[in-house]
């Protein structure tokens, strides 16, 4: 009596391989590639009123202009004299009637606002009151303002270019690092799972 072989057991029927699928190290890269691009673009909307904002001017802004301040002792001290060049000069008078003191300024390498203003005069405010003042050349624009972003102008302009180059710098390094890292972690994976067989 012959004995009969079991009949030969058919291999599993093959899986379809799966998608692969993003690893979060590779998302997350993704993520701080793009946040960079976007603090990037934001940095050069805004660039001019972060790093040269225009001064906030207290009078009208003319050609020739003749106008009279009321001035109270918040504004004791120095103001501006703002033109869009440097042709031209303002003279003051005090409340008590007498001429007030004026510093001429020179070209400088600070510009303020989008017209880019230049600080060409500095008035001295002894007094609060009504002050006359006067600036001469019908072809350039005047305005009278504090001096604040002429003294914030070079913390202003440092803080600038930090940004514009840590900005890119640290995002662009947080990128490469967690695409290094998954990279690094995909390949002991697949080393881990190839030493099972």
């Amino acid at each position: 009596m012959s004995v009969s072989s079991p009949p030969p057991s058919s291999p599993p029927p093959a899986q379809a391989p799966r998608g692969r699928r993003l690893r979060g190290g590779y998302i997350a890269s993704l993520v701080s590639l793009a946040a960079t691009l976007v603090v990037l673009g934001v940095l050069v909307a805004l660039g001019p009123e972060v790093r040269q904002p225009a001064p906030d001017f207290i009078s009208d802004v003319s050609p020739n202009l003749q106008i009279e301040l009321e001035l109270g002792e918040e504004h004791m001290g120095e103001l501006g004299v703002y033109g869009e060049s440097f042709d031209g000069a303002c003279s003051a008078l005090t409340p008590s009637g007498s001429a007030g003191a004026t510093q001429m300024r020179g070209a400088s390498r600070y510009t303020y606002g989008a017209q880019e203003w230049h600080l060409i005069q500095v008035l001295e405010i002894p007094e609060a009151g009504t002050y006359q003042i006067s600036c001469s050349n019908a072809q350039v624009d005047f305005g009278i303002a504090s001096m604040d972003v002429v003294e914030s102008a070079p913390t202003r302009q440092m803080v600038w270019a930090l940004a514009w180059v840590l900005v890119p710098v640290l995002g662009l390094a947080t990128t490469v690092t967690l695409t290094v890292l998954t990279r690094v972690r995909d390949r002991r994976q697949k080393a881990a799972a190839v030493g099972h067989y």
